[in-house]
């Protein structure tokens, strides 16, 4: 028995299919390679978004400091220019009221940059097209960094060591006992722990200690006083005004970003 099979008619292809091809092909690829790098950059673009949004979050928080640093640091300049006055100005000074004018603490700025730093890595910062904005980022960034540097290296290290260390050379164990204690008794969960008969006892003491001390200086001791405490005190107050300078900087700096990106918004 013959079998017979069946014959398929072959087609050979002219140049111009095999070029269709091609062209369809690379087209298939380029489009496909086109819409992935299209779907990263959008991502990438809404990821930058969501740090500038961010970014803007934390200038906020700055800005809350800042005002509350700036206030803070007032006061203290009043109360450095008043204990000067006071030493110069009397023949006897009380240490009480020495101490109370000067405290020990700084307030120290520090900056909130940590969505800065990620988008400066990260190379978010050039997909932010508006240059009026990117400049004022950066100046921002730029002060908000020297204030921080200033508050933390200049004001805060001197306050923690040379001021202190001289203060408290003159400080009586009355006084430092006081300003030990006082904070913790106005404290009600302090006051809730001193239960037992020996803590109000314990405390009654202390508080015996510090009451009714006048600690007054004056004659040759008070020559020395002034002598050792207004340089300290001087200084102080020149770099706290130096740190309020560039706060207030920063500040400005700060309005100006706000303002500019919250009509970008609207």
């Amino acid at each position: 028995m013959e079998v017979h099979h069946p014959h398929h008619p072959t087609h050979k292809k002219d140049w111009k299919e095999y070029i269709t091809e091609f062209i369809m092909l690379f087209a298939a690829v380029s489009l496909g390679f086109l819409a992935e790098n299209f779907r990263e950059q959008y991502i990438e673009k809404e990821r930058a978004h969501e740090l500038l949004e961010s970014f803007m979050a934390d200038v906020n928080v700055n800005v809350k400091l800042l005002d509350s640093l700036i206030e803070g640091n007032r006061k203290m300049i009043m109360k450095n220019d008043s204990a000067i006055l006071y030493i110069m100005k009397n023949d006897e000074v009380s240490l009480e009221i020495l101490y109370e004018m000067l405290p020990l603490q700084s307030f120290r700025y520090l900056n909130n940059n940590e969505t800065y730093d990620q988008m400066k890595s990260s190379g978010s910062l050039r997909y932010i097209k508006d240059k009026t904005l990117l400049r004022n980022i950066i100046e921002y960034n730029n002060i908000s960094k020297a204030t921080e540097y200033r508050s933390v290296a200049y004001e805060a290290e001197y306050i923690g060591d040379d001021y202190t260390n001289t203060l408290q050379r003159w400080m009586p164990p009355e006084i430092a006992i006081k300003r030990h204690t006082t904070p913790y008794m106005r404290r009600s969960d302090y006051k809730k722990m001193m239960k037992t008969p020996d803590d109000v006892k314990l405390m009654k003491e202390l508080d015996d200690l510090t009451n009714n001390k006048t600690n007054i200086i004056r004659g040759q001791d008070l020559i020395k006083l002034k002598k050792e405490l207004i340089p300290v005190i001087s200084r102080k107050g020149s770099l706290v005004s130096g740190s309020e300078a560039l706060m207030i900087r920063t500040r400005a700096q700060a309005d100006i970003l706000i303002n500019y990106y919250n009509n970008l918004e609207h």
